[in-house]
């Protein structure tokens, strides 16, 4: 996503996503999720709002996806 696209303009509504993954395992599923995930995702109408690495916390993963509507987040 362009970083000078604002979330409220493109996505009124937000998701908060928080996985905690198996030990050593997050970098292999960000790299799963960049090279699979977004793209198809974002053919449907979600945006990738930020994804996030919790310092201190080496299993967890965090993103934000933005959807235009409801109607929108219930077909991704």
């Amino acid at each position: 996503m362009s970083s000078d696209v604002c979330p409220v303009t493109c996505c009124p509504v937000v998701e908060l996503r928080q996985y905690t993954l198996h030990p050593g395992k997050r970098d292999v599923l960000i790299d799963l999720f960049d090279r699979e995930f977004v793209e198809t995702q974002e053919a449907v109408g979600m945006k990738v709002i930020g994804q996030f690495r919790e310092l201190g916390h080496p299993n967890h993963f965090v993103w934000l996806r933005g959807f235009r509507d409801m109607t929108s987040r219930a077909k991704a």
